[in-house]
């Protein structure tokens, strides 16, 4: 065959349907490839640029009740734009025997508010990630002279043995900042919701917080008289099953209809 013979049979075979369409899903594979390539690297930076880092400051509070005073103490700092300011500081290890408490202050972005998820906010403060956890369904309302606190049981899987602890987050009156953490006792008891409370209002700042209206906030309410108390959560609402009346004892309409 002549090189003209076989220049015109490749090009009659680049021109045929089935070459066009091949070269069509060949480079249609290496757009949707090269698409999600840029969206997962676009996903990685966006998470790069909001995960909290650490800040090389210590926390601005300390916790000033005789009760964990003279147990060991640690802290760290994290911020990110997504999650804002959150400073933790930790009495005694959740390992340990002992009674133990971790005091989380979180400063969110403003229009954020408060977090909901109460795992979901100690595991971004790095906090109870390796330990398993089981929520209990009794509650507690905490009085502080900062604010309210709604506590509840909680069971911790410490190396083998379960530790009983009391959870609890802030209700404050302000969207800036809010308190969540853990106390648990070294005795096998639940702890005591009137002690609890009366150890968070024992909060102390110890120099001015990052945010201006958090620092207010607690600033004001640290001048106020001492204040704790805790109970039982009551139900306010009756859910408890009541039997249909029957049928007899229902009002009947009348055929009456009067002007």
């Amino acid at each position: 065959m002549s090189l003209r013979g076989e220049y015109q049979t490749v090009t009659a075979g680049a021109n045929s349907p089935l070459w066009v369409a091949g070269v069509v899903i060949r480079y249609g594979f290496y757009a949707i490839g090269a698409v999600v390539l840029a969206m997962v690297g676009i996903g990685l930076l966006s998470l790069w640029r909001i995960a909290p880092k650490p800040v090389d400051a210590p926390p601005a509070f300390h916790i000033a009740a005789s009760g964990v005073a003279n147990k060991p103490v640690s802290g760290h700092v994290i911020a990110g734009s997504r999650l804002g300011r959150i400073e933790v500081r930790q009495y005694g290890q959740l390992n340990n025997r002992t009674s133990d408490l971790a005091v989380v202050m979180v400063m969110p972005p403003k229009g954020i508010g408060m977090g909901t998820q109460f795992m979901q906010d100690l595991h971004q403060a790095n906090l109870l990630r390796f330990k398993r956890a089981v929520m209990m369904q009794t509650y507690y309302d905490l009085d502080t002279r900062f604010g309210e606190f709604r506590a509840f049981e909680m069971r911790v899987d410490t190396d083998g043995r379960w530790k009983q602890c009391l959870a609890y987050q802030s209700r404050f009156e302000t969207p800036s900042v809010y308190l969540t953490g853990w106390y648990c006792d070294g005795t096998g008891s639940v702890p005591a919701a009137g002690t609890l409370a009366c150890i968070l209002d024992k909060l102390v700042l110890d120099q001015e917080l990052a945010a201006p209206d958090a620092d207010r906030y607690l600033r004001e309410r640290m001048a106020r008289p001492a204040l704790c108390q805790g109970a039982p959560v009551t139900q306010t609402t009756d859910v408890g099953h009541r039997p249909v009346s029957p049928p007899s004892r229902w009002s009947q309409p009348t055929a009456r209809t009067r002007y």
